[in-house]
């Protein structure tokens, strides 16, 4: 990888003129402010791929004592560039992530490793001619003080993470330190905690965290004339599986065993005789996006449940014989099966359910009135329900998951991958450094990659809180998102929940 990298990204795109550590430039104008002033600061910190079970974990070890935690529950597919534009009620991503299909242009943008590149070395933002839209740095960035010391950081945090990692640490409490003067909130993006997670073990992501306790509380001691209360959350988790190579694979290999021609464009899959879609390969994570004509949505979203990467597969649904009308529907296949299918009512935020649905499979325990042949559910009965079991908050993501809401195009079915497949993403001209990214991963459906965490100094929580609903608990980081004039955009509708009625 360390090969690989320089040579390929460097060469190919000539940026290390750009690579400067606009943390040095921003702290060397001395400043200092009045602690009187803004005697408490709220620092609020993005930890991307921030897993509840290496916070417990690191929690064992003395880590974040005293602090309140929740379960954090992102979208599905919980993606990093579109999950935190959700989270943060930001501009929509054009797709889940760089690598997407817009139906518009009819065209797959950022294919393979083009879409990696991208994900890497982030655009030139401050010249935006020389950038495509398409290809330009998430509006979520903008919600950040700091999200990187140097423009090549993301580049230096996939070739040496630890080093990145503990470097990033350094040049965040520098500019915590600095911008406490005059600010009474701090935000920070860090990056290299989903580097960790993708390619070295659990063990090194507690570590990580305890390091980071450690050293907040060696900040605090280091600057006793503010009191400094610290919250973090995580736009998803990290599934901690090893993905052996030969299930590191091409969702479109068998899609072709499964009778799915792949193709790159509606006009290409016109022109094909039989089920034709778009499969979507972005970076190592364990789910596929599949785009599809609509007359073609059901029975592709069936085949592709035959592929053995698939644990199920979620797609635009049909209406059900005696459903009321107006439901907004979603079906769920496993192994060539309708295993379930459910419709949603805007007008009253619930969920029309059938009884003859296998929900027992998806160890979801949905009861029903004898003799009944659906029922009616609240958001927050199946929210309560659900967010403990396999599929965490089952409902509500499925069905966002093909909603405009932080993506502008969204799929029209979604592969949720079984461990411990995961998709191939792209590969590398250099065979070795295809395995490069495999030690864990995220996207799926299933609660190991799915379970996030919120931690918090500020305030109590909730035993589990949905992502979309982060910014109502913490008015302080709204406030300073406004500041820096952060457009906000419409969350999910039926996101609230009412955590006060929740068991």
């Amino acid at each position: 990888m360390r090969r690989l990298l320089p040579a390929l990204f460097l060469l190919g795109l000539a940026a290390p003129a750009c690579d400067w550590d606009h943390y040095a430039m921003m702290n060397s104008i001395p400043a200092e402010g009045d602690p009187s002033r803004n005697p408490v600061v709220r620092v609020y910190l993005g930890l991307d791929g921030l897993s509840y079970s290496t916070v417990e974990r690191a929690r064992e070890r003395g880590a974040f004592a005293g602090w309140n935690l929740a379960r954090f529950i992102p979208m599905f597919p919980a993606t990093s560039d579109a999950s935190w534009s959700r989270v943060l009620h930001t501009a929509p991503f054009a797709g889940l992530e760089y690598g997407h299909f817009d139906p518009v242009q009819d065209r797959v943008f950022n294919k393979a490793v083009g879409g990696m590149l991208v994900h890497l070395v982030p655009p030139l933002e401050e010249i935006p001619f020389t950038v495509p839209a398409y290809a330009r740095t998430p509006a979520y960035y903008k919600a950040f003080d700091y999200h990187a010391s140097s423009y090549l950081d993301a580049l230096w945090s996939y070739d040496r993470p630890a080093y990145g990692y503990y470097k990033g640490l350094d040049n965040l409490f520098v500019a915590l330190a600095g911008r406490s003067h005059v600010q009474s909130t701090f935000s920070a993006y860090v990056l290299e905690t989903d580097v960790i997670g993708h390619i070295r073990s659990e063990d090194d992501m507690v570590d990580a965290l305890v390091a980071l306790s450690e050293r907040i509380e060696l900040f605090k001691r280091q600057h006793p004339e503010r009191t400094f209360v610290f919250t973090f959350f995580g736009d998803h988790g990290i599934d901690g599986v090893a993905k052996p190579l030969d299930k590191v694979v091409d969702l479109r290999d068998q899609l072709e065993v499964a009778g799915v021609t792949s193709v790159e464009s509606f006009e290409e899959a016109d022109k094909v005789d039989g089920p034709a879609a778009i499969p979507i390969l972005h970076t190592r994570v364990t789910y596929v996006a599949i785009h599809a004509r609509e007359h073609w949505v059901s029975e592709v979203a069936r085949r592709a449940s035959t592929c053995e990467a698939a644990d199920l597969v979620f797609a635009r649904g049909e209406p059900r014989e005696g459903s009321p009308e107006g439901l907004a529907w979603v079906g769920v296949w496993r192994e060539g099966s309708l295993l379930a299918s459910f419709g949603y009512e805007a007008a009253t935020d619930s969920y029309w359910l059938p009884s003859d649905a296998d929900w027992a499979a998806l160890d979801l325990p949905i009861t029903f009135a004898p003799g009944a042949s659906s029922g009616v559910f609240s958001d927050e009965t199946l929210f309560a329900l659900s967010v403990e079991r396999t599929y965490p908050d089952f409902f509500f993501r499925a069905r966002t998951a093909f909603e405009p809401i932080s993506v502008e195009f969204p799929p029209d079915i979604v592969v949720s991958y079984r461990h411990p497949f995961m998709s191939v993403g792209y590969q590398a001209p250099i065979s070795s450094a295809n395995a490069v990214g495999t030690a864990g991963s995220h996207g799926a459906m299933d609660r190991l990659g799915s379970m996030g965490a919120l931690l918090s100094e500020e305030r109590e929580l909730p035993s589990a809180v949905r992502s979309d609903n982060l910014l109502e608990f913490f008015p302080a980081l709204v406030e300073h998102m406004k500041r820096r004039n952060v457009e906000f955009f419409p969350g999910a509708q039926g996101a609230e929940l009412d955590y006060g009625a929740l068991p």
